[in-house]
């Protein structure tokens, strides 16, 4: 009699068992449903509040911010000329996105005490010069050097070589700097003088 009681009893409780697991997993559903509801509402009504106002800003569209143009950037067109590109054009551009640009010469700029060796560069509009800059100043081992008119600017450590390229677009007479030393060196861009074959 006492092992029917005792399987009785043991039913009885795995069945209480099943059951009360079952209102824990029911609770557990329940209280994620609830925080992921009231967690959705809550960044819903949150958004709402989120406005952006850019009327202020719309008078900054219509004002020009700065006149004057990088070396590297294209001339811009007269109000004579056509604003269409030719088809040369398009095709140089196409091929210069496809072939790597190729540097027609390496330039060495030095900086010591004295200033930057050489001052000048010479360069032709259209052609890409890799620039290796080097600080060899030992007074000032941690000096910056500029050239803004091609967009360069660069951290030059005592003893560590900068490379760079740049390919000018615009002839005249740029600059280079470096702000902490005061020196300075010019970027003069001609014309290419290489003339066209001639077509027969």
């Amino acid at each position: 009699m006492s092992s029917v009681n005792f399987k009785i009893e043991k039913n009885y409780i795995n069945q209480t068992v099943q059951i009360v697991n079952m209102k824990n997993y029911f609770n557990l559903f329940v209280k994620t449903f609830l925080f992921t509801l009231s967690f959705f509402i809550h960044v819903k009504v949150r958004a709402e509040d989120w406005s952006i106002d850019l009327t202020r800003r719309q008078v900054d569209f219509n004002r020009i911010q700065n006149t004057r143009m990088p070396a590297t950037n294209a001339v811009p067109f007269s109000e004579g000329t056509s604003t269409k590109k030719n088809d040369s054009e398009i095709v140089q551009a196409i091929k210069s996105a496809i072939n790597p640009v190729t540097p027609s010469q390496d330039i060495v700029i030095i900086q010591n005490e004295s200033g930057f060796v050489p001052d000048q560069l010479n360069l032709k509009k259209g052609e890409v010069y890799q620039i290796h800059i080097v600080n060899l100043n030992s007074k000032e081992k941690n000096v910056s050097f500029l050239m803004d008119s091609f967009s360069q600017s660069h951290n030059t450590v005592f003893g560590v070589e900068k490379v760079f390229k740049i390919q000018p677009q615009v002839e005249g007479v740029f600059s280079y700097q470096s702000p902490e030393t005061g020196v300075s060196g010019k970027v003069v861009v001609v014309p290419d003088s290489r003339k066209p074959a001639s077509k027969e």
